[in-house]
């Protein structure tokens, strides 16, 4: 809710209600019996639903999964897009009502809630790290970031396999932020409460249908939140964010997170739940005529006397309903405060679970090739090396240098990317390599757990080491295992 000490004068706005609903093309507005269509904002893209009639069977088969839908409402001419999506799945139903076609599906941005990033930084700005992530996205995508705004903070963060839109959530809350992605799949990040909408209103004797659940729900409002990660040594990293209105009720929670190795972004992770927990605006779904310019996150005046309620609250889902059924276009918002229910339960225990993976591929590459040693026999060929109790050596101590190749390995595809990984004793005189082109040339690793983008062209791998002792030393190398992680 934002603090205001306007007056607002709400002025009816003229209703000459036009829709139009296309799937694939086709223009199938007067076959609508009940739509809804949902816009969500830092919960995730949206999602739609329809009941057409279908009469004698005439749509059936006609439309298919990934079909492009479009829901057109606006007062004027049916050209303002509300929602754009794209079909799940479609269902035959038959009863003595008659012959109907139902579809479901999602907003076209859904593919970011499948997409897992694989991503760390420290002490940077949230919407740095935005951009960063919707820059790994594969171009296809079309996901873009005009509407992102800076933010005064920094943070840290560890994401091994987080899906994008958990992502999103812990900028979001970390950065007291609001986001969603639009119709022409633009990001929008912003402050929360920042934003008016100056078109839009609901008011009580004009566009006002009915308020349904208006009140504040304390039940999972915390005073404290105690985070626990765990450092290089995997000694306990223990922070504790405590609300400055925390009185004698102590009210609090403990997240666990393996990959919040630094005090940092341990601090990080307790504030931002917090803030979550913490200061619980009231909650409500609110019914009116159809709204046709607002965004989720977007905050508007809701004037209605007879619940003495006047101010300017944030709309954090909006959900556009047509159909015969539905009496024409209508619009219901929820205000404030997510709903509390099964599904965003299991969503908090799956987030849980995730920060219990360690990161162990940060540069999300998609396969390995791995030598543990533990076999000679599929270990490659040696000069001067030989395999001694699961580890590449030296043949004897008057040997100075010599090198190991392994055995070969083939790609599906052209390699992009490369990252090395090597657990071994006294290798830094040492040299390690890759081909892709089984042998013929070598690439020198030059920084291992780092990134490489190969200069050569292939899909034949093999490894080789050089082994090297400087003279005189009594320090043999040794590597135990290593690791070529590519895509």
């Amino acid at each position: 809710m934002r603090e205001t000490s306007e007056i607002f004068i709400p002025i009816p706005k003229v209703r000459n209600t036009k829709i139009k609903i296309e799937i694939a093309g086709d223009d199938l507005t007067k076959r609508v019996r009940e739509s809804t269509w949902t816009k969500s904002g830092t919960s995730g893209p949206g999602t739609f639903n329809m009941v057409l009639s279908n009469s004698f069977g005439q749509l059936t088969e006609l439309y298919k999964n990934g079909d492009m839908v479009k829901f057109y409402a606006d007062n004027t001419d049916a050209t303002t897009l509300q929602f754009q999506g794209i079909i799940d799945f479609t269902k035959e139903n038959i009863s003595s009502e008659g012959q109907y076609l139902k579809i479901e599906g999602r907003h076209r941005a859904y593919l970011l809630t499948e997409y897992l990033v694989c991503y760390s930084a420290e002490s940077t700005e949230p919407s740095v790290i935005l951009k960063a992530i919707i820059d790994a996205l594969p171009s296809t995508y079309g996901i873009t970031y005009a509407n992102v705004a800076a933010t005064t903070k920094t943070m840290d963060v560890e994401w091994v396999y987080k899906p994008f839109w958990d992502c999103v959530v812990e900028l979001c809350n970390y950065s007291q932020f609001d986001a969603y992605v639009d119709n022409d799949l633009d990001f929008h990040f912003f402050a929360e409460n920042s934003i008016l909408n100056e078109n839009e209103a609901i008011s009580e004797g004009d566009n006002f249908i009915k308020t349904m659940d208006w009140g504040t729900d304390s039940y999972y409002e915390k005073t404290r939140v105690t985070a626990i990660g765990s450092d290089t040594n995997n000694f306990p990293i223990v922070y504790t964010a405590i609300s400055s209105t925390e009185g004698d009720d102590i009210k609090e929670v403990m997240i666990r997170d393996s990959s919040a190795n630094t005090e940092a972004k341990v601090q990080n992770i307790a504030e931002a739940k917090l803030s979550e927990l913490t200061n619980r605006n009231p909650q409500a779904k609110i019914n009116s005529f159809g709204l046709e310019t607002l965004e989720p996150g977007e905050n508007l005046w809701l004037i209605i006397p007879r619940q003495k309620i006047a101010g300017q609250y944030k709309a954090i889902e909006i959900k556009h309903k047509f159909g015969t059924e539905n009496g024409g276009w209508r619009s219901e918002i929820k205000v404030e405060e997510e709903e509390s229910g099964m599904a965003r339960t299991i969503q908090r225990v799956s987030q849980k679970t995730d920060l219990n993976i360690q990161a162990e591929n940060i540069n999300k590459l998609n396969f390995s090739f791995n030598m543990n040693f533990d076999d000679e026999t599929k270990t490659g060929s040696h000069t001067s090396t030989k395999i001694n109790k699961g580890k590449v050596v030296l043949t004897d101590d008057s040997v100075l240098t010599g090198s190991w190749i392994s055995t070969g390995k083939t790609a599906g595809t052209n390699v992009t990317e490369v990252e090395m990984r090597v657990k071994g004793s006294n290798i830094t005189d040492s040299k390690f390599y890759y081909s892709l082109n089984d042998g013929i040339s070598w690439e020198e690793v030059t920084s291992f757990n780092t990134l490489m983008t190969p200069t050569s062209v292939g899909k034949n791998l093999k490894i080789k080491v050089e082994l090297n002792r400087a003279s005189g030393s009594t320090l043999n190398p040794e590597v135990d295992s290593l690791v070529l992680l590519y895509s």
